[in-house]
């Protein structure tokens, strides 16, 4: 059904003839109020939404995601997931603590917003840190809107002039009306409506899939019961181009006297740290001669090592987007002009350090990787994207990983291509380690922020990236990073030994 969202492409740019009482828009708004209506009516009426003050909500269940477990292929190890969320409508407040686990990370956060500031309270390293005034206001409070179908149809009655009619569509072996609308923070929305019931089965927002394509992200709501006046579901399921990715079961409270309490919480003993900058500078970081780190240029806080040879360079990781991966391949031909890229070094299979594959294939880049990780290329080499490779078709051409190590060298610059799994994060994960420089480059095993903020506590993988550093031998001075600036083996021996407070 996703594809039909292009429709309101067309719908939309009609709304502007309102003049005419009988133009297209005009039906299709109007087919699509009733439905909402009907919606409205099954889940409890509108007196009752437009009642809701506070929401008391809880999510726990599993988790698969997309491209970021430790396998590219099934079976899958499920991670945890726990949500408390409190929305005060009234005052435009948030209280949102999470605790995920899973790939080798474990996470336990609160996000407080208030008064038009906000704080992000870190529950592993106790730190405070400020959330940017930009990310506090309304429109970042709608997001949270869409974990319950109640929110959605009450943003569908203050957004009814953007209501479309899209069709009939099955669902779950059921007929289904669908709408869609625009919500504050311009996300387009399209909701399935049980044509028996009335109640919403799930809505669909549509993205780019780096394996498939335009794809359907779809949050499916089922297990209707009673919270008041009003119907909630019971679980919740997420499925991300065609693949279920969690699973929760939901607790809904409305207008708890308690649920303000929250808000009033102390939070002592946390360190305030300075925030993170909104916006993260793109630059080029000269580790040695013939050695650099493209930072922020693929995107944000995603960045590439690029190795000079004699005759051609080494890219090591390509993440984000086919976009940012050709603004990247830019600036590695501008810091050292007149040599193609040969090979480009994918360390694991994770969406978001391969996002940008696809240019490095169509710039003839030989891509070097462990041999699980084939199939997720040629998928991606095969998605029907707008991009380079579309324009420029290739086959993928392949270096493989042999006996967990691969050397790359010309006799005066050195690459070693080591295997540091099975690691909790990646069950296969490379690292590049340069001998001559005693430097590492690696993705996912150690963050350091790109501001003075302290390192939290050691995740798993970390410890487990450290131990195998170790069993090698290797002499480094410096670890450079996909994500985050480039850290002293000082720091990184200091962040080993911090401890994870109790929570």
């Amino acid at each position: 059904m996703q594809k039909t969202l292009g429709v309101l492409l067309l719908c939309s740019s009609l709304a502007s003839a309102a003049e005419n009482p009988d133009t297209l828009a005009e039906r299709s708004q109007a087919r699509a109020r009733k439905v909402v209506d009907t919606a409205v009516t099954a889940i409890g009426g509108a007196e009752a939404l437009r009642g809701i003050e506070t929401l008391q909500l809880q999510l726990q269940g599993e988790t698969w995601p997309r491209l970021q477990m430790p396998t590219p292929n099934p079976p899958f190890e499920p991670g945890s997931f726990q949500e408390s969320l409190v929305l005060d409508l009234k005052d435009n407040r948030l209280y949102l603590e999470q605790r995920v686990g899973g790939a080798g990370f474990d996470a336990h956060n609160t996000v407080v917003i208030k008064s038009g500031e906000g704080t992000t309270y870190d529950h592993r390293a106790r730190t405070a840190t400020p959330i940017p005034g930009e990310q506090t206001s309304q429109q970042q409070f709608v997001q949270y809107y869409r974990r319950l179908p109640n929110l959605i149809l009450r943003q569908a009655l203050d957004g009814a002039n953007s209501l479309r009619y899209l069709g009939e569509d099955q669902f779950n072996g059921r007929k289904h009306d669908v709408v869609t609308f625009v919500m504050p923070d311009t996300q387009q929305v399209a909701l399935y409506v049980d044509a028996r019931t009335g109640l919403i089965s799930k809505y669909e927002l549509v993205f780019t899939d780096p394996l498939r394509g335009q794809q359907a992200s779809e949050i499916m709501f089922s297990d209707y019961a009673t919270a008041g006046k009003l119907k909630v579901p019971q679980t919740w399921a997420w499925r991300f181009a065609g693949d279920i990715v969690a699973q929760y079961k939901v607790q809904a409270q409305f207008n708890s006297s308690d649920a303000v309490k929250v808000f009033e919480t102390p939070h002592a003993g946390y360190s305030k740290v300075a925030a993170a900058p909104s916006t993260l500078k793109q630059s080029v970081e000269k580790l040695a001669e013939g050695v650099y780190v493209i930072h922020n240029v693929a995107a944000q806080n995603y960045n590439t090592m690029a190795v000079e040879f004699k005759d051609h360079i080494i890219a090591i990781e390509a993440p984000g987007s086919s976009d940012g991966a050709d603004a990247v391949i830019k600036r590695i031909k501008e810091t050292i002009p007149g040599k193609p890229i040969r090979y480009v070094v994918v360390t694991h299979h994770h969406g978001d350090h391969i996002g940008g594959l696809r240019s490095f294939i169509a710039e003839g880049a030989t891509v070097i990787t462990t041999q699980q990780n084939r199939q997720v290329v040629e998928t991606m080499a095969k998605a029907p994207q707008k991009d380079t490779l579309a324009r420029n078709p290739r086959k993928p051409q392949y270096l493989f990983i042999e006996n967990g190590n691969r050397t790359m060298t010309d006799g005066e610059q050195t690459v070693e291509l080591i295997d540091v799994g099975p690691n909790p994060h990646a069950r296969e994960l490379l690292i590049a380690y340069l001998p001559k420089q005693r430097v590492v480059f690696q993705g996912d095993l150690f963050f350091i922020p790109n501001n003075d903020a302290p390192v939290g506590p050691p995740q798993p993988s970390t410890l487990s990236f450290a131990q195998k550093l170790k069993e090698k031998g290797l002499v480094v001075e410096r670890i450079a990073s996909v994500h985050g600036r480039t850290a002293t083996m000082a720091e990184f021996n200091a962040a080993l030994l911090q401890k994870t407070a109790l929570n």
